[in-house]
């Protein structure tokens, strides 16, 4: 069987003799988020993995595992985002944001849902 994009990180990270702390800290995300990219728990961003990479001295090829988009975690909308604390921690790479930041979010995601949804009722009237 294959593995997982955790699994993967994962061993590159003991293969290197490196602490999921360090990696964490280096990679500025939180070694919560960390432990549960390792353990498959949440999604990881290619941003992510990237910044991963670059601390372990890897090239982001050795990591990524290109996966089928119906297996792991699934992907958050926009609304899950907006409607879910934990969604939006997820969605900021684990952090939890200060209040004014959470706000700024909010409102950036519902201007680009909004234009999403009018893009997309602009495509069916061509049809």
């Amino acid at each position: 069987m294959a593995e997982t994009q955790g699994e993967r990180i994962r061993r590159a990270r003991e293969e290197h003799g490196v602490k999921q702390g360090h990696v964490a800290r280096e990679a500025k995300i939180t070694q919560a988020h960390l432990s549960r990219i390792e353990n498959d728990e949440s999604g990881v961003t290619l941003r992510t993995i990237k910044k991963i990479a670059e601390v372990l001295g890897e090239n982001v090829e050795n990591i990524i595992v290109r996966k089928d988009a119906s297996k792991g975690p699934p992907v958050a909308s926009i609304d899950d985002v907006l409607s879910s604390e934990s969604a939006m921690v997820r969605f900021l790479n684990g952090e939890r944001p200060d209040k004014e930041t959470y706000d700024w979010v909010r409102r950036s995601l519902a201007v680009i849902r909004a234009e999403v949804r009018r893009r997309n009722d602009e495509t069916k009237g061509l049809y």
